[in-house]
């Protein structure tokens, strides 16, 4: 079972990419959601909803794995996170998501960066989804404007 937390947790491995492993766990998501999407599925709130219940949980068992406060391993946030970017937007849309989401997340604006300081999955994920509802909302707007 830790082997299989650790892979998810790590997205596929991903986590442990010696440069800008969060980016490399971010690609990872986006190629997740293509699939998802091209397969005919939608992004919809129950799908996100279970993304992040499993994602908390396997960062905070990560994160005991590991030994660190949100190990720079742990980027099941990063996939979560981006799948809430893209949520409801649509393929045409992975791009500018994955751009916006990194940025947001690179940067944690406030209040993102309040909420990293939280302990444990919770402490780990929520500044990431925090993120992804940033990078999503901007989209939105940037859409209804053009």
């Amino acid at each position: 079972m830790d082997k299989l937390i650790r892979l998810l947790a790590t997205g596929f491995n991903s986590g442990f990419s010696p440069v800008a492993p969060g980016t490399v766990g971010t690609v990872v998501g986006l190629a997740l959601t293509w699939l998802w999407l091209v397969l005919g599925f939608e992004i919809n709130f129950p799908l996100v909803f279970i993304l992040i219940i499993a994602g908390t949980y396997l960062a905070d068992k990560a994160e005991k794995f590991f030994g660190e406060k949100d190990a720079q391993q742990i980027v099941i946030d990063e996939i979560v996170g981006f799948v809430i970017a893209i949520y409801g937007l649509g393929s045409n849309m992975l791009i500018p998501a994955f751009v916006l989401f990194r940025l947001f997340d690179i940067l944690k604006p406030p209040p993102i960066d309040k909420f990293q300081e939280l302990e444990g999955g919770v402490g780990v994920m929520v500044d990431d989804i925090l993120a992804g509802i940033m990078a999503n909302l901007l989209l939105r707007l940037i859409l209804f404007f053009v």
